[in-house]
């Protein structure tokens, strides 16, 4: 796996887990736990605090791995409140980090697969 992955900064990553593939494989799990979590409630019609909730939990576990792109796509939806909550904008943004969500985790399975390989991954 090359370090330029489009969905995982994984320089940013080994900041907090150096080469260590346990650590490493312990943070992606996390990450999918939380995904799988708050991914549920991540829907349009949600009243603003859950939204906020969500979208401001989604980012914070995107931050913890490396997913830069969608840790952005979650902090521009957390402003998607009161008057900040335009017509169809919360749709859109679920849409977008339904598939960044996607993306992150098919990148996490690339790197468990050629972890389960013994390539280099860190």
């Amino acid at each position: 796996m090359s370090d330029d992955s489009p969905e995982i900064d994984f320089d940013h990553l080994r900041q907090y887990v150096g080469k260590d593939a346990e650590l490493t494989r312990e943070v992606f799990g996390m990450f999918q736990n939380q995904v799988d979590m708050w991914a549920r409630s991540l829907t349009a019609d949600a009243d603003d605090e859950i939204w906020e909730a969500v979208t401001h939990s989604l980012k914070g576990s995107a931050l913890a791995v490396g997913a830069i792109r969608l840790a952005d796509l979650c902090e521009r939806a957390e402003v998607l409140v009161g008057a900040g909550n335009r017509p169809g904008a919360r749709d859109v943004a679920v849409q977008n980090i339904e598939f960044r969500i996607s993306c992150v985790i098919t990148e996490i399975q690339r790197w468990e697969y050629r972890d389960k390989l013994g390539k280099p991954n860190l």
